[in-house]
């Protein structure tokens, strides 16, 4: 199916013009939908509604409405900061949509701070990536963030170091062989002597 994609095999355009009413999609999505496909193969980035806008007909703010719906019925999907078509590719093709079931990392931190990261956080979340960092663990330091109202990756990288350095996967682990409890936490922070710790 990949194949067929990248190798550029169909002609996706045709087959959007020709059965998109079928799948439901409106005029104005489906003229979105076209300006996407164009920009991607003039290599045009980023993709956003103001760089959509400066070839469509559309107004900005009626384009980024579009956009939303087409995201929220799942016809693209954010990927690392950029616009993917691979859904729309697949419902062309009368394939079926696998769930990942695989968490994209990176949209989790777009929705979580509600736009899409810059080069500059994609690299930081590659870099606790490759320093050993599992996804999962990422995640729950992002959740801890969001939890505390901190949202920075300077926090969330503190927090994994921290973790990381006292052997904790999570904030409150609960495991069947340890059973920890909030208050089993507070006694033993109650109980915590700073002025030993190096």
């Amino acid at each position: 199916m990949d194949e067929l994609i990248n190798l550029k095999c169909v002609d996706f355009k045709s087959l959007l013009l020709l059965k998109g009413k079928t799948l439901k999609y409106t005029s104005d999505e489906i003229l979105v939908l076209l300006m996407i496909m164009t920009l991607t193969e003039q290599d045009v980035k980023p993709i956003n509604p103001s760089v959509i806008g400066q070839y469509c007909p559309l107004p900005v703010s009626r384009i980024d409405e579009v956009l939303l719906k087409l995201l929220n019925k799942k016809t693209i999907q954010r990927n690392r900061g950029m616009l993917s078509l691979k859904p729309l590719y697949l419902d062309l093709l009368n394939q079926s949509h696998e769930e990942e079931e695989e968490k994209d990392i990176f949209m989790m931190f777009e929705n979580v701070f509600g736009r899409t990261l810059n080069h500059m956080e994609v690299e930081t979340i590659q870099s606790f990536k490759t320093s050993g960092y599992d996804d999962d663990m990422i995640l729950n330091a992002l959740n801890e963030a969001v939890k505390s109202n901190v949202l920075n990756f300077r926090y969330i990288e503190k927090i994994l170091v921290n973790w990381s350095k006292h052997g904790v996967k999570r904030r409150y682990v609960t495991d069947d062989k340890l059973q920890t409890t909030k208050e089993d936490i507070a006694s033993s922070i109650k109980d915590f002597k700073w002025w030993l710790d190096e």
